[in-house]
């Protein structure tokens, strides 16, 4: 068969995987923290006949989205490769979006209750206390008295987490977590990195690839019906 077909087809199905990153990052260019899909796609061999296959996939972009002062002392944001940890009742998950506040108890924890990560043992903020302040490192007192570290960490390939329901992302097997240079900038929160203008040129390229493709096909299905008539 025309290898033109599977050449014409590979590129149809890295266009629809592109097409799906870009409406997910316009979706979320204005959730906090969000880092937005890069859409890859492989060309392999595959058989005797070595036919191309194309295995498409996507992956976050770690790059440094804009941080805005918030005003809020509870509002963090990194600045730098880094991710909180929340603790999830699916295990330990992790976060650019430091929108965080105090439960009743004085724990830190994220806007749907979830507890955010600490080295050592948990800190508990005084609620009804002096304005906590939080250093670079994640350090945070509370007047003279020193609460605990903020857990800040990286991971040895960010390719491979897994974006998760709530913005936040999970590590799959084998995915190591390393120790992260990010500082905390307090009172400030970290935007989305996606450009919605980059976003929509992209998506008119990827259309045009998209047509390109399907005339790529109708010419080839064209010339077979042409050798193919009776004569």
């Amino acid at each position: 068969m025309d290898t033109g077909l599977y050449h014409a087809v590979a590129a149809m199905r890295a266009g629809e995987k592109r097409l799906e990153s870009i409406a997910h990052n316009l979706a979320n260019v204005s959730t906090r923290g969000y880092k937005r899909e890069t859409s890859f796609a492989h060309a392999l061999s595959v058989g005797r006949s070595r036919n191309p296959q194309v295995v498409a996939g996507a992956a976050p972009d770690p790059s440094q989205g804009v941080l805005e002062t918030t005003g809020n002392p509870l509002d963090l944001a990194l600045e730098g490769r880094g991710y909180f940890v929340v603790e999830t009742p699916s295990g330990r998950a992790f976060a650019r979006d430091g929108s965080f506040r105090l439960d009743n108890k004085g724990a830190l924890v994220t806007q749907d209750g979830f507890p955010v990560a600490w080295k050592g043992g948990r800190g508990t903020l005084r609620t009804a206390d002096e304005t906590p302040v939080v250093d670079p490192d994640g350090r945070v007192r509370q007047g003279e008295t020193s609460i605990g570290q903020i857990e800040i960490v990286d991971v040895d390939d960010p390719a491979r987490l897994v974006p998760t329901a709530d913005g936040r992302w999970s590590a799959p097997p084998g995915v190591r977590e390393t120790p992260s240079k990010a500082s905390v900038r307090q009172s400030s929160l970290e935007r989305s990195n996606v450009e919605a203008m980059d976003e929509l040129v992209a998506l008119v390229v990827v259309q045009r690839s998209f047509e390109n493709a399907a005339s790529t096909l109708k010419a080839i299905e064209q010339s077979y019906r042409r050798l193919n008539q009776p004569r």
